[in-house]
């Protein structure tokens, strides 16, 4: 997917501002984009557990991560 110009400025934009503001400055910004991150991850997996398929995919992905360690 190509991506305008006007969404590379405002990456440009951001990174400039990340590195010249302190951190107190810009950290609740990203807090709260990883928050909502997490919270739209969380709501997926529930959705996926009320169907038969979403949760043997869930458990299969389980055993993956438990043979990984």
């Amino acid at each position: 997917m190509a991506r305008d110009k006007s969404h590379m400025e405002s990456v440009e934009k951001w990174a400039e501002f990340v590195k010249t503001a302190p951190r107190e400055r810009w950290k609740n910004y990203v807090t709260v984009l990883i928050n909502s991150q997490y919270k739209k991850a969380d709501e997926f997996y529930d959705r996926l557990k009320k169907t038969k398929e979403g949760k043997e995919i869930l458990e299969r992905l389980k055993e993956e991560r438990i043979k990984r360690k």
